[in-house]
Parts: structure tokens; C-alpha cells; sequence
């Protein structure tokens, strides 16, 4: 978790850029993200501060998974007819980048291992997965008038 708050960190602007968004200063911010600092964790507020003015959503990601769950994001404005081939478009390949990555690392031994999974992305390629076929389920709620 503190690999990936390092990396939100980068993607918004570096610790100085981070401070100034949320209410911590770069020490704190440093100590969030310090393997040496075992007991130092982004506050929640902090952390969707940073996840926002980043539009990264990466530890958000890593959270739900080691709750073992998935981060799926809602589509931020309402869709139209038109959009649905597009996102079909999306969610088929993204279905087929994780189907590809897993059946790469079946293909030696019919095992997946863990050093496949990471050097294959394939936790985050399914994830993109997920993520487009919760678009497509939003076009369908939108259809049926369910929000």
C-alpha cells in the first residue's frame, strides 16, 4: 500500500504539489509513504484529497483488493445510446488484454504463479475489466431508469 501511495504521490505533482492539496505537509506526507515508517498511514481524508486532485485512484484500488474486493468506478456523467458501441468496444478489450496475460501464463505449465500475476499485470488488467463492464451495467441502469 505505501508502494502505491508513493506513486499517487509522483502522479500529483510530487510532495510539495501534494501538500499544498490536502491539509498534511510533505514530512507527514513522506512518513504516509515510507516503508520505515510502519505505523504512519494516509488519513482517509488525505487520501482521497490527494486521489482527486490526482484523478489516480490507484491506492483506492490496492485498498479494496486487499479487502478482497475491486475498486469499480462510476461513470462520472450520464451516457447516452451513442456511447454504447464505444464502450462495448472498451470492455472487449480489456476483456481481452487480461484473457490474453492469463492464458500467456498458462500456456508454459498450466499454472499461474505469482511472479506471472505481477509481471503480467494481470490483477490490473482484470480490474480494467471489471471497471468497463460496470460502464456498460450503468448504460443498462440508465435504460431502465435506475440510478
Amino acid at each position: 500500500m505505501k508502494a502505491a501511495f508513493r506513486r499517487l504521490l509522483r502522479d500529483a505533482g510530487g510532495q510539495s504539489e501534494a501538500a499544498a492539496a490536502t491539509r498534511v505537509g510533505q514530512q507527514a506526507l513522506s512518513r504516509y509513504g515510507s516503508p520505515h515508517h510502519e505505523t504512519d498511514h494516509v488519513p482517509a481524508d488525505v487520501l482521497m484529497d490527494l486521489t482527486m486532485d490526482a484523478d489516480n485512484p490507484e491506492v483506492i484500488r490496492t485498498l479494496c483488493r486487499l479487502a478482497g474486493g475491486v475498486f469499480v468506478p462510476l461513470p462520472a456523467t450520464r451516457r447516452n445510446d451513442a456511447c454504447w458501441p464505444q464502450e462495448l468496444g472498451a470492455m472487449v478489450r480489456s476483456g481481452a488484454e487480461a484473457a490474453e496475460s492469463i492464458c500467456k501464463a498458462l500456456s508454459d505449465d498450466g499454472r499461474i504463479s505469482l511472479e506471472e500475476i505481477q509481471d503480467l499485470d494481470i490483477r490490473n488488467k482484470l480490474s480494467a475489466a471489471i471497471e468497463a463492464l460496470a460502464v456498460l451495467d450503468g448504460h443498462a441502469r440508465q435504460v431502465e431508469g435506475v440510478e
